[in-house]
């Protein structure tokens, strides 16, 4: 009998922040996102530009195709990125299952 093994998909976990940079508090804290598909990632990552009014050529800067697979080699909780505008950051910081949980009931 063969030896099935399931495929499971790579979770990215991201808690986002956007504010002044350097700043150690953020003006604001986007939440918690924990997604399955590059595509998803790349939709958040568009709408939280979108929410924040900065320039949607900003998305380039989050090199989306490079960072997934960065996720499925090593995982979310170490993938860290921000994107800069000006004198602002969107930060999204990579979280453990344990973080995100842990984050996901204060919402």
């Amino acid at each position: 009998m063969a030896d099935i093994t399931l495929h499971h998909r790579p979770v990215a976990r991201y808690s986002v922040s956007f504010g002044l940079a350097g700043c150690y508090l953020p003006d604001s804290h986007g939440g918690v996102y924990e997604v399955t598909r590059r595509t998803d990632l790349a939709d958040i990552i568009r709408e939280e530009l979108r929410m924040y009014d900065l320039p949607a050529c900003l998305f380039r800067d989050a090199h989306v195709r490079r960072l997934w697979r960065f996720i499925k080699r090593n995982g979310s909780s170490v993938a860290h990125f921000s994107l800069y505008h000006g004198d602002h950051v969107l930060a999204f910081n990579g979280l453990t299952q344990a973080e995100y949980d842990a984050a996901a009931e204060d919402v």
